[in-house]
């Protein structure tokens, strides 16, 4: 089966550790993952990265930040929800 993905020219050079230690690993730990995954040292790579990415990047614009407190007033002012006691939520947004 031919690979269509499209390549890139830029890349980089990975340099395994002798050991594998909390932020490297070895190439011995590389190949197990090769033999478990079926994946090749370049899919593991960008999957590690990948899975990075998803973790610490956020996947939404950024906001201005948490509510002043005159906009939450006139959420709760503009609210159906305004003349229920605050014994009846159980679950909180704010």
């Amino acid at each position: 089966m031919k690979n269509t993905t499209e390549r890139t020219s830029s890349g980089f050079l990975v340099r395994f550790s002798a050991r594998d230690t909390t932020n490297l690993v070895s190439e011995v730990t590389v190949e197990k993952l090769v033999q478990i995954t079926g994946l090749s040292k370049d899919e593991l790579v960008h999957l590690a990265l990948k899975q990075m990415a998803d973790r610490y990047l956020p996947s939404y614009e950024k906001d201005d930040g948490p509510l002043m407190d005159d906009q939450l007033r006139a959420i709760r002012e503009g609210s159906s929800a305004t003349s229920t006691p605050d014994e009846s939520f159980t679950d909180r947004i704010f």
